[in-house]
């Protein structure tokens, strides 16, 4: 099998890294242990990319039982690179307070790219360097020093500098991305003022982007302006690298008002910022049906809609316009309109925007770019929507293709879009094609397949059923009109990802009762009848072949591969109310765990307590805050720094910093780093849009194949 601890190398899955072009190799050449003369030098060349080395200790790792960490060692771990031949094997040293060096492993290191320091000194500075095993030349370092080591996690203070003082900016969703190109991530940061996200109501204060290093250095701002109202639905963004430089641009919506990181603002022909937003005097409904939801107020359906591209310096190089509200005439006749495309006039379901990247032209093959991404940006989800295609030449975003529902021929697929949308070589030709909820869109800018299911509020995309060909998708529905009649029958199902073909589901039925096409996301935050409003599909259970899925619906967990329920018990979070957001590589073993609003939780008991509760990062730093409401996600996670585990980013109580934190777990596997799967890259890269979904990967990994 895979990724046994011996394994054989069986064939080549190909990887991209989200702002560079490494040289890639098969998940097989994870190497959890190899045979043969261990102190052999590899007979490969070794490429000495970034190896994203990182220290993570605890020092108040017993402190409040099951809730903090349990392990005193300090953690090194390191990036398995594409580029590493099959029999790679490492060495580490240690010097303290620049001391001697002390080589601190027996045997070379075959199996992993950590090591667990069970003697180190807190009080002193602690160097550490990985080499080839057998070889003194120096593959990365990471120096912990005696300040760094008070804390489990590293805290990055936000810049104080704001627009107003008088305002909280609230650190919300980040994404990484090498802006410089030296190698090494920076973190883009997204703060808001409020979540406007379906709600009305006049609100003060304006969107930031801000970029950091990782030491903590701020770089820039940039502010979004009066124009941009904030929330999940309005301000997605993307860090990726569109034109091949090995430097990650960023691309958002922008308008009048928007101040860029060099002070350049979006004006008016004229010089000046105008205000589109809906005055408080104003009746603060819609100008067409005389509805709301909570209110208009403060709302924008005026004034003109951009995207933006802009460097690693936060300097503006492209702009374009946004797909458009359209309409034309009176208040009253374009509202008119909105109502009957988007599906409302009061800047609901009209508002609901995402941005991402998609390989149209090909997936990077051997590590070499066939050529650069595109520009995927969208609007609407519920009825009317669209998807455009943009290509980013340098200096100018140029259109690809745009696919509207409402051209002859896609009218089926109306109404079918997610809070979210998914990139990935669906039917493995080696393009992206763009998964849009329910239905999915080819890489010529043509529909694909529509499965009818309706829209959906979790959507996941990955490798969930080991000795099935190709990818898989895990979704939930909303509308049992929908499900029931045009879709598969349940509210959640496992279909095939390139064609679309119902696999197995639960959920639904005469049960769910009616919710009606009306009421459908109304308000979000009172489900109708029959909206199964989350789901998450991950390895927790070791024994069960495959990936298990489960639901809000709540009967309980059932397999990908074969349908069967497994377990009436589903995964817990705080409170012990049960978990359905994200699922994170933390612990050494190959099964995944649960990441729901501040803590980590295991579905079977896990080291070092013994308990299903792994870590709890609330007790950290004087706490942390998890982001966008029931969705309790944190800024960001992913797999970015040291070996294949996922790192996770949360904002702390008091709202002045970010803290990044990474495993101690120690493990006897080892991957290579995990963004250079293509799958996995895509679903990191565009963790923000929307409700936030989590990590998947285009490889199998899971207990039952140890």
């Amino acid at each position: 099998m895979k990724y046994l601890r011996y394994l054989s190398l069986i064939g080549m899955l190909l990887f991209i890294i989200a702002c560079g072009d490494e040289s890639i190799q098969s998940p097989e050449n994870n190497n959890t242990n190899n045979a043969g003369n261990q102190e052999e030098e590899p007979k490969e060349e070794v490429i000495k990319g970034e190896r994203s080395m990182w220290v993570s200790y605890d020092p108040n790792y017993k402190e409040v039982k099951q809730h903090t960490s349990g392990y005193s060692h300090a953690l090194i771990s390191w990036r398995l690179l594409p580029t590493d031949p099959d029999n790679i094997s490492f060495d580490i040293y240690k010097s303290e307070d620049n001391g001697q060096e002390t080589k601190l492993n027996e045997t070379p290191i075959e199996h992993t790219t950590c090591w667990a320091d069970k003697d180190i000194n807190p009080q002193t500075t602690n160097t550490y360097r990985v080499t080839i095993s057998g070889s003194k030349e120096t593959l990365c370092e990471y120096t912990l020093t005696s300040s760094m080591a008070q804390t489990f996690y590293r805290a990055i203070r936000l810049n104080a500098n704001v627009p107003n003082p008088a305002i909280t900016y609230n650190a919300n969703d980040a994404q990484v991305g090498d802006l410089d190109g030296d190698g090494v991530m920076e973190i883009i940061l997204k703060r808001q003022p409020y979540d406007g996200a379906n709600k009305g109501g006049w609100q003060e204060g304006t969107t930031l982007l801000e970029a950091y290093k990782l030491d903590g250095t701020f770089l820039w701002q940039i502010d979004m302006g009066i124009n941009i109202r904030s929330g999940s639905h309005y301000t997605s963004f993307i860090v990726y690298d569109f034109d091949g430089d090995g430097k990650c641009e960023i691309a958002f919506r922008t308008s009048e008002g928007t101040k860029f990181a060099d002070n350049t603002i979006i004006t008016a022909a004229n010089g000046e910022v105008n205000d589109y937003r809906q005055p408080v005097d104003s009746p603060g409904k819609g100008w067409y049906s005389g509805k709301s939801l909570h209110s208009t107020h403060g709302l924008i359906f005026d004034g003109p809609e951009y995207i933006s591209i802009v460097n690693g310096q936060g300097v503006e190089v492209a702009r374009t316009n946004n797909i458009p509200r359209g309409g034309e005439g009176s208040n009253y006749e374009r509202a008119k309109y909105w109502h009957n495309y988007w599906g409302d006039d009061y800047g609901n379901r009209m508002d609901r925007f995402f941005i991402g990247a998609a390989y149209l032209d090909g997936i990077p093959q051997n590590g070499v770019r066939k050529a650069n991404p595109s520009l995927i940006i969208t609007r609407g989800i519920y009825k009317n929507w669209q998807v455009w295609a943009l290509d980013f030449n340098g200096s100018s975003l140029l259109p690809r293709w745009k696919f509207n529902t409402n051209d002859k021929g896609c009218e089926s697929y109306r109404d079918m879009g997610s809070h979210s949308f998914r990139v990935a070589d669906l039917n493995g030709d080696g393009y992206d094609e763009i998964l849009y909820g329910s239905a999915a869109i080819a890489r010529n800018g043509k529909g694909l397949y529509c499965t009818g299911n309706g829209h959906g509020d979790a959507l996941h995309v990955g490798k969930f059923i080991p000795d099935r060909s190709g990818l898989q998708v895990v979704a939930c529905f909303e509308n049992p009109n929908k499900y029931m009649n045009s879709g598969f029958g349940y509210g959640c199902a496992v279909f095939d990802a390139a064609t679309g073909k119902f696999i197995t589901g639960h959920a639904g039925g005469a049960t769910s009762g009616d919710s009606g096409d009306s009421a459908d996301e109304d308000d979000e935050d009172n489900n109708p009848p029959g909206d199964v409003g989350r789901c998450l599909v991950a390895d927790i259970i070791p024994e069960s072949p495959g990936h298990e899925y489960w639901s809000a619906e709540a009967s309980g967990v059932y397999s990908c591969q074969t349908g069967q329920l497994l377990s009436t018990t589903l995964p817990s979070a705080k409170t012990g109310s049960k978990s359905y957001n994200n699922a994170v590589f933390w612990t050494g073993t190959l099964t995944r765990q649960m990441l729901d609003d501040v803590m980590v939780h295991s579905y079977t008991k896990s080291a070092p307590w013994n308990m299903s509760r792994v870590i709890t990062f609330e007790k950290y730093g004087g706490g942390v805050k998890s982001n966008n409401s029931t969705k309790a996600n944190p800024c960001y996670y992913g797999d970015f720094l040291g070996d294949y585990r996922e790192e996770v980013i949360y904002r702390s109580s008091d709202g002045l910093s970010i803290y990044i934190f990474s495993t101690n777990h120690p493990t006897e596997y080892r991957f290579v780093h995990l963004t250079n799967d293509h799958t996995y890259d895509m679903s990191q890269a565009m963790q923000n849009i929307g409700y936030n979904q989590p990590t998947h990967l285009g490889y199998y990994i899971g207990e039952d194949e140890k």
